[in-house]
């Protein structure tokens, strides 16, 4: 193909032909500027479809990790209801009079005393921002990711505070002997636990209300992050219904 056009440059030059062959080099360029700015497009087009097919990628990811959360997020807020539920049984009997305090003891016991920690999966949003890959989200939805990350997040700093202040509350009846009494582990010899009964149960009472108003307030968070989750689902799945 060069060589053709070569061919016809040196015949207008031979034959003195100077106008056209300055109309046919003019011509050669513009052919030469088009070529390029077709493959500008055509590669461009290529780039277009691999950033299109991995945005694609991300969305059904988000997907997969937010259809998770949901299922473990409502695994959560089950087990704090489960847990508040029990305070509230326990408070409603203890206002029975005439109590015996190993009574007391024995309903207390049927509290759930293990607090769990907090965590999430953030992976794909990490690697959107690790990547710097979020910036392929439009805005409302990269919005939406990092609203409901800094959501986990806050959420694990609170839960996570409000049970080492739980913790640390629990070590008062632990240290007066409740582990021996809610496990019927037998007492040593001339011991005095059960002189601490009363104290035990004052000191846990302490300790579960405030593992009771946390998990209040823990249930109410995650219930609204599953609202940010469901929308932010319904936004991913109209973007990908719309490609």
């Amino acid at each position: 193909m060069i060589k053709f056009f070569r061919r016809i440059r040196q015949q207008l030059l031979t034959e003195n032909k100077f106008s056209k062959y300055l109309l046919y080099a003019i011509g050669e360029i513009i052919l030469v500027v088009i070529g390029i700015l077709i493959a500008l497009q055509l590669n461009n087009a290529k780039e277009i479809s691999k950033l299109n097919e991995s945005k694609q990628n991300y969305y059904n990811q988000i997907l997969v990790d937010l259809d998770k959360e949901v299922e473990n997020m409502n695994s959560r807020v089950a087990y704090l209801n489960s847990n508040t539920l029990a305070y509230e049984e326990y408070n409603n009997y203890i206002e029975t009079s005439d109590l015996e305090p190993n009574q007391i003891l024995k309903e207390i016991f049927k509290i759930n005393r293990v607090s769990r920690y907090a965590s999430f999966n953030t992976n794909t949003i990490q690697t959107l921002e690790s990547t710097g890959d979020i910036i392929l989200m439009p805005e409302h939805i990269r919005n939406r990711l990092l609203e409901l990350k800094r959501s986990q997040e806050s959420y694990i700093t609170v839960s996570n505070g409000n049970n080492a202040v739980y913790l640390n509350a629990l070590m008062k009846p632990v240290q007066l002997g409740l582990l021996r009494l809610s496990t019927n582990k037998p007492i040593y010899k001339e011991s005095k636990i059960n002189d601490n009964i009363e104290d035990i149960i004052l000191a846990l009472e302490g300790a579960l209300g405030l593992k009771y108003y946390t998990e209040i307030n823990n249930a109410k968070a995650i219930n609204e992050m599953l609202i940010k989750v469901q929308e932010l689902k319904e936004l991913i799945n109209l973007e990908l219904k719309n490609k």
